[in-house]
């Protein structure tokens, strides 16, 4: 379940006013609106998180609620978590003016625009002002800066500011990305040539796919490593004709100017399949290994 506002604020006040007791039970309508809050708490009886204690309408809260209170809180008090949170909505607010909402006057307006929260809880001015200071320091944002305030007065987004809103990627990966690198396996099977196993970082493309160029050399190096494996897998001759034919056009597909990534997904899926009898041996397993890493890889960019 997918807990909202409504279901967050009355599941935290049964367990905050019981203490975390299962016997303990919370009348809410005194303290909530029952014709707002009634379906909130419908949905959290329905999801296990809280039980109807007696006929007067009262509440307590569940085993399975005291576990979801306890994850929030911890997440809550995640500081790396929170300040990776706060950036990235700070980012996403001012897109909304880029793309034309009202522009704000100030930074401070973040507070009420209704992404000023993490697991439900608001993030404090001294967070927000340490955002703002991040984001304009490393060029995501712009704007006028008065006195010794954090603050910025007219701001917006930047030309990278912009690319990183779109790019959907949290502020530091777009900032750090990180390398496509992994570890590298030099396997030698009785009657074949050395493979290479593992990730390679050596891929260079520019296409207008969309597509994360790592996933793309993760494809290619999966293609490439499924074809130099053929003698060794044991698969009858027509198979091994199978294996090569697709690996070729996969590799063909993730190495053009314009991959599609449904294609890339369907070569792919249909390289591990044609592998799958390998998956046995040695070597076999190890490269089924790759291609799982490669299918998530495109399924998940």
């Amino acid at each position: 379940m997918s807990i909202g506002a409504d279901e967050l604020s009355i599941l935290e006040y049964v367990y905050d006013q019981s203490g975390g007791d299962l016997d303990q039970g919370v009348h809410l309508w005194p303290h909530f609106d029952q014709h707002d809050f009634g379906p909130a708490a419908r949905r959290l009886q329905k999801a296990g998180l809280i039980n109807m204690h007696s006929i007067a309408g009262d509440y307590s809260v569940s085993h399975f609620g005291i576990s979801q209170v306890s994850e929030l809180r911890a997440k809550r008090r995640n500081g790396p978590a929170r300040t990776a949170a706060l950036r990235q909505a700070l980012v996403l607010w001012l897109y909304d003016s880029y793309i034309g909402a009202e522009a704000p006057a100030t930074t401070e307006e973040f507070e009420a625009s209704g992404r000023a929260l993490f697991c439900g809880e608001g993030f404090s001015d001294r967070e927000t002002e340490l955002a703002v200071s991040y984001l304009h320091s490393v060029d995501l944002i712009q704007g006028v800066q008065v006195d010794q305030s954090s603050h910025l007065i007219a701001p917006s987004l930047t030309v990278k500011g912009v690319d990183c809103a779109e790019s959907e990627k949290p502020v530091s990966e777009f900032l750090n990305p990180p390398e496509f690198s992994g570890p590298t396996f030099n396997v030698r099977v009785d009657g074949s040539q050395n493979v290479v196993v593992g990730t390679q970082s050596d891929f260079t493309q520019n296409n207008n796919s969309g597509i994360d160029p790592a996933v793309l050399a993760q494809l290619t190096h999966f293609a490439t490593v499924a074809r130099q494996g053929i003698p060794s897998y044991g698969l009858p001759e027509e198979q091994q004709v199978e294996v090569e034919r697709i690996s070729n056009e996969l590799e063909a597909e993730a190495s053009g100017n314009a991959p599609e990534r449904g294609r890339l997904r369907q070569l792919s899926d249909r390289l591990m399949a044609a592998i799958s009898p390998a998956a046995g041996n040695a070597l076999g397993g190890m490269v089924m290994a790759l291609g799982e890493q490669a299918v998530h890889a495109i399924a998940g960019s």
